[in-house]
């Protein structure tokens, strides 16, 4: 089974396992109002009970197949707004205005989690969720000691391509040379793999600093410091990375300075995604210097999004004539790592009804 997305004959393949658990929304997202989201070809409706409770549901009515997220919430209950008919958070109709009695018919509804800064939702085979792993904490943005920022872009583009983009970095010297400053990723990280985990590490020992990092850490631009950075494919949801600074003349103390970032990549469908990152620092947290971390971040992630979405129009494409197909080099072998562990997901479930 192939997972490249790239090529003409690959650009409608579904990619991405339903048997896993997606972001669905920042929990901060999920409250007493409708949250309407198509995720993975589906459409959901999210919403939290009187007593905090998330509920996901289909967004459809089995009535008429209107949304019910057009809508009203009546206590813990959705009323449709077509023609009124009530269903609870178990999904089933409880009541029809036409009606003496409500008809024996129900919404689906999906398993939920909250994990960490996320409303995690399980759309597969339900009678396979326990051999599911579960959601991945990613820990730190609760930690008091780091400012936090987060942000949610819908991408039209397949999830893949995003997920190669930041397992990737010696992208950042071309697309983000203005935007981020950072020009010396060029040559290929150490790469490790552990079941389905993939992990990329790129250590700059005693190299100068670029301005961005070297600014916040308060110190001159191109100062002769030590780095690290490094990330991991989690899971098809979600990729986390990092960047550590140490002084070079104590090469094994803490970091004095650390970057996290979180990108969870949940498909819309299989051009489009929805990617919510985050990202946070242990220095320089106040609030003017992280909107200023977060305005920067902002940028480069938009300068993604229109390589990304180039990338996509072509795949969508049948060309006449060009290149059969896509090459890669040492520095992809992330990336290739990433594609081979989706390929297991994918091999690992079985649904009957899915025709790709």
């Amino acid at each position: 089974m192939d997972s490249i997305p790239f090529t003409a004959d690959k650009a409608v393949a579904r990619n991405y396992p339903y048997n896993c658990w997606w972001v669905a929304a920042y929990r901060e997202e999920v409250g007493r109002s409708l949250l309407s989201r198509w995720l993975l070809d589906t459409p959901v409706l999210l919403y939290r009970t009187g007593a905090g409770d998330v509920v996901a549901m289909e967004d459809r009515c089995p009535h008429r197949q209107a949304p019910l997220s057009l809508g009203v919430l009546r206590d813990d209950e959705i009323e449709c707004g077509y023609h009124g008919f009530r269903f609870g958070a178990s999904g089933r109709c409880t009541h029809v205005p036409t009606m003496a009695g409500p008809p024996p018919i129900s919404v689906e509804t999906y398993p939920v989690r909250e994990c960490g800064p996320f409303v995690w939702i399980y759309l597969g085979d339900q009678q396979r969720i326990d051999d599911v792993p579960p959601p991945y904490d990613i820990g730190w943005p609760a930690d008091p000691s780091f400012g936090v920022r987060s942000g949610h872009i819908e991408v039209a583009a397949n999830y893949m391509l995003l997920k190669e983009n930041v397992l990737d970095l010696s992208h950042l010297g071309f697309v983000h040379a203005k935007s981020f400053g950072i020009t010396d990723l060029t040559s290929p990280p150490q790469v490790t793999t552990e079941d389905e985990t993939v992990t990329y590490c790129q250590r700059f020992t005693e190299k100068p600093l670029p301005a961005g990092y070297a600014l916040a850490l308060g110190m001159e631009p191109g100062v002769i410091w030590n780095r690290e950075t490094y990330g991991s494919f989690v899971s098809p949801a979600l990729q986390i990375s990092s960047v550590d600074f140490r002084d070079p003349a104590k090469p094994d103390s803490e970091p004095m300075g650390r970057i996290r970032f979180c990108h969870a990549t949940t498909p819309i469908d299989r051009t489009r995604m929805h990617y919510f990152y985050m990202l946070g620092r242990d220095h320089a947290r106040d609030d003017d210097a992280m909107d200023i971390f977060a305005k920067v971040i902002k940028i480069g992630f938009a300068e993604d999004q229109a390589v990304l979405e180039a990338i996509q129009n072509f795949a969508n494409r049948s060309p006449r004539r060009g290149s059969s197909g896509e090459r890669s080099v040492k520095a992809d072998a992330a990336g290739v790592h990433a594609r081979r562990a989706i390929d297991r997901w994918m091999a690992r479930e079985t649904i009957p009804t899915d025709a790709s």
